[in-house]
């Protein structure tokens, strides 16, 4: 995962925080994505190749519960969680030990997460720092919450439950009729019925007055009216709007206080974090040095040491007896008595191969072409290392000997 893709994550992560903690108290969708894209981090870096986590279930003695605890960083985060946790379960009774369960269920969750794809080790110990940060934070806002409590003896009523009751309505008196007063009999509407001897009587409009005609109403002198009050009423409801955020954010003033001081907080610790202090390293796993490959045997060509003969052949009475090499090519022959070495003038020695020519004094010309039976150096004194043909010729170009032998090799005395 790229730089960037971890920066843009960590300021998703960081809005969401801040949205569960202050503006959407209500709502749990805030906090419910905080903790779903928190764990889905962990696969992402991996290209979501995850295997099955091995973790490691051994309860951690005291000295590593101590080292645990000073991971200040882990136990940070994890009381920022509780506290958004506290906020979610604010309705509920339990909140300290649901907060507190639910923020050690997420480091046991991360650790899982660690585990399966391979960017940490997942281990019991670890969870210690998420239970410490839980504990604590919970035990903070506790003793904040029942700070800010209301006395048992002051009780806040709403002006609309102070509303006083409705005395009853007595029913009407009838009349009674007066006396000396004739009276006319009433309808059920309570008005007097007109006297049998009413009639309206057709009127005629003067003469000097002109028939008018009925005008109907202007339809925009009434519609102006109606559009102003629907205006009015728009308003209003706009005004009693404001007026219940007013006393909301009076009401809870510290806590918009204590907001922004951690809005601000963590908002410089983000800039610190992913602009100032560098990138880390990536985190490089020696592997184990592979043994060091076996030195090359030596050539056969390049050993030092001599040949000796099969067949020990005798010409003028001299004895060949054995054949050098390196450090330099030569032939030795063996007299009664003394020993006769014959350089030789013309060497070429090969890989494979081997020619020599030597010349063997008051004798004649010795020619030696063979092969290496093997390319690098045998231990083994038994085995031919060296087959050739052996030629001695005398000045006149005669053949005085002429065979093939095998030789054997020794190191060097």
């Amino acid at each position: 995962m790229s730089l960037l893709a971890i920066r843009v994550g960590a300021v998703v992560l960081a809005l969401l925080a801040l949205l569960a903690l202050l503006v959407l108290r209500g709502k749990r969708w805030a906090y419910l994505a905080f903790v779903v894209l928190g764990l889905l981090y962990y696969p992402a870096q991996t290209h979501f190749r995850v295997h099955a986590p091995k973790c490691q279930q051994v309860i951690p003695t005291m000295d590593v519960v101590v080292l645990s605890l000073q991971n200040y960083v882990a136990l940070a985060l994890f009381a920022g969680f509780c506290w958004m946790s506290w906020v979610q379960f604010r309705r509920s009774k339990a909140r300290f030990v649901w907060a507190v369960l639910a923020t050690v269920l997420a480091g046991a969750l991360v650790e899982v997460a660690e585990g399966m794809t391979g960017g940490g080790s997942c281990r019991v110990r670890d969870l210690v720092p998420a239970a410490a940060g839980a504990l604590g934070a919970a035990l903070v806002l506790a003793l904040w919450s029942r700070l800010r409590r209301k006395p048992g003896y002051v009780r806040i009523v709403r002006p609309s439950q102070a509303v006083a009751p409705r005395q009853p309505v007595a029913p009407p008196r009838p009349a009674a009729p007066l006396r000396g007063i004739p009276t006319l009999p009433v309808s059920p509407g309570r008005f007097p019925p007109p006297p049998p001897d009413f009639s309206p009587s057709p009127t005629s409009p003067p003469a000097d007055v002109a028939p008018t005609e009925e005008v109907a109403p202007s339809q925009e002198g009434v519609a102006q009216p109606e559009i102003v009050q629907r205006l009015r009423a728009i308003l209003q409801r706009f005004l009693a709007m404001l007026h219940r955020l007013w006393v909301v954010i009076r009401g809870r003033r510290r806590t918009f206080v204590v907001g922004v001081i951690v809005l601000a907080l963590v908002g410089a610790a983000a800039v610190v974090i992913l602009i100032i202090l560098p990138a880390p390293a990536p985190t490089v796993v020696e592997q184990p040095k592979a043994p060091p490959p076996p030195p090359p045997r030596p050539l056969q060509s390049d050993a030092e040491g001599y040949y000796e003969p099969g067949y020990a052949f005798t010409v003028a009475d001299r004895r060949f007896t054995r054949l050098t090499l390196r450090p330099e090519p030569f032939l030795t022959f063996a007299r009664p008595g003394t020993r006769e070495e014959a350089g030789c003038a013309d060497a070429r020695i090969g890989r494979d191969a081997v020619y020599l020519r030597c010349e063997l004094y008051r004798v004649g010309m010795v020619t030696i072409d063979g092969r290496f039976t093997s390319r690098v150096v045998t231990g083994r004194l038994d085995a031919p290392a060296l087959s050739a043909l052996i030629t001695v010729t005398n000045p006149r170009g005669e053949v005085l000997y002429r065979a093939r032998d095998s030789f054997r090799w020794h190191g060097p005395d």
